[in-house]
């Protein structure tokens, strides 16, 4: 069984910013993935990225529609996922998006229906909150998100290009 909290913005900062750099990671460019996770955390955690993403995560969680949930193996305790979640409304349109900003399964619950759980979660909460379109991001090389996302019913709707200049 799975159990979820709110994050709580001082606690859990290490773990969120672990997770969110993992997940970077994972959707990155493939050219950005040459190098090693290790490496690649290294290099973001001297940056100024980690403390611009927690501020702006911290900023959004101020608004009431806002998820940003850690989710927990009741059996062992362990940590199994972390979601996070905004909403923006375009009036013009009629249109207010819950938009994923973060899904992450942990390695050791992954393969095991979590990420499904957390998608269907994520789908009630954001229709209770008024949302009528739901997005999400993810790698192109990123196979099994986006193999979750087509299983769950989302369809590609934007193509964001990219070229390396040396």
């Amino acid at each position: 069984m799975i159990r979820q909290r709110r994050i709580r913005i001082h606690d859990d900062k290490q773990l969120i910013l672990e997770f969110h750099c993992r997940t970077n990671y994972e959707s990155d460019s493939p050219w950005a993935r040459k190098v090693p996770y290790d490496q690649y955390r290294e290099k973001w955690f001297s940056t100024s990225q980690p403390e611009d993403f927690y501020s702006y995560l911290a900023e959004t969680t101020r608004e009431p529609r806002t998820m940003a949930e850690i989710w927990f193996d009741d059996e062992t305790d362990q940590v199994a996922g972390y979601l996070w979640v905004v909403f923006n409304d375009i009036p013009d349109y009629g249109l207010s998006v819950a938009e994923i900003n973060d899904l992450l399964v942990a390695p050791e619950f992954q393969r095991r229906g979590v990420g499904t759980r957390m998608l269907e979660y994520i789908e009630k909460k954001a229709k209770e909150k008024g949302a009528n379109l739901l997005r999400s991001e993810t790698g192109i090389e990123n196979l099994a998100s986006r193999k979750l996302h087509e299983k769950f019913g989302f369809h590609e709707y934007r193509i964001l290009f990219e070229k390396k200049l040396d």
